[in-house]
């Protein structure tokens, strides 16, 4: 089995081309942690949000579990004050880091790398202690209701012109399971030739009730849905998950 740190190292490189810093995404963030606030980026890959929400005058802190995202995160800062990273577990976030954030996010569906509903819950207690009194938690995962519901097998394949890249993203799982089998295959026109980098991860499937339970479960009030990062109204169709809540 390929664990999550493989996976994402063997695409490091291209990752930004990949998942670039979208300016909806960036503006939803900002909209909840104003200039001067503290902010957490769980699972930060390459660091482009939290360098751009430092950029905005917030103090950043980043944390991911593959080593080659991080560096890549710091030389993406270039030294810039206001923002750092740490390869670290979400799951040691903590007890590790210093609580007082105003604004915790996990995006990217990450936080379904976790193996089960007991690690989900704990990094979502993790994340009420680690927020300062009215903070507010941000998580965004794939819509599991509308993979279930309509038996989806294949996201949206990405695409990148320059440098030409393709990304195929394609779930398989059985009825009644509880993991869908993440395979991508990364294609890659590359100076010494075409290179394909192909991976499967287990990823845990997380519905919208199991995720709201949870959360209020962490401790969490006023929760939101959202079906995009124009915060949109969440349905089953929706492709994304965003989910909000604070800490009173």
């Amino acid at each position: 089995m390929i664990e999550p740190m493989d996976f994402y190292e063997s695409i490091s490189a291209y990752y930004d081309y990949i998942f670039p810093v979208d300016p909806q995404t960036l503006e939803f963030l900002a909209q909840r942690a104003p200039s001067g606030a503290r902010v957490l980026d769980l699972a930060c890959g390459t660091g482009g949000y939290a360098v751009e929400l430092a950029a905005g005058g917030r103090r950043v802190t980043g944390v991911d579990l593959d080593e080659a995202m991080i560096r890549l995160a710091q030389g993406k800062a270039g030294g810039r004050p206001g923002v750092e990273f740490h390869a670290m577990d979400m799951r040691d976030a903590g007890r590790r880091l210093q609580p007082g954030f105003d604004l915790v996010f996990c995006i990217g569906n990450s936080i379904v790398h976790l193996s089960n509903e007991a690690r989900i819950g704990a990094v979502l207690a993790d994340c009420r202690r680690l927020l300062a009194k009215g903070g507010t938690l941000v998580v965004q995962i794939i819509n599991y209701d509308r993979v279930l519901a309509r038996h989806v097998m294949e996201l949206p394949t990405l695409r990148c012109e320059r440098p030409a890249l393709e990304f195929v993203r394609r779930y398989d799982y059985d009825e009644g399971s509880r993991v869908v089998q993440f395979r991508t295959e990364l294609s890659a026109q590359e100076p010494a030739g075409p290179r394909t980098v192909s991976n499967r991860v287990p990823l845990w499937i997380l519905t919208r009730e199991v995720l709201e339970r949870l959360t209020r479960e962490a401790g969490f009030q006023r929760l939101e849905l959202f079906g995009g990062f124009d915060a949109k109204p969440y349905s089953l169709d929706s492709l994304p998950l965003i989910l909000s809540a604070a800490r009173d």
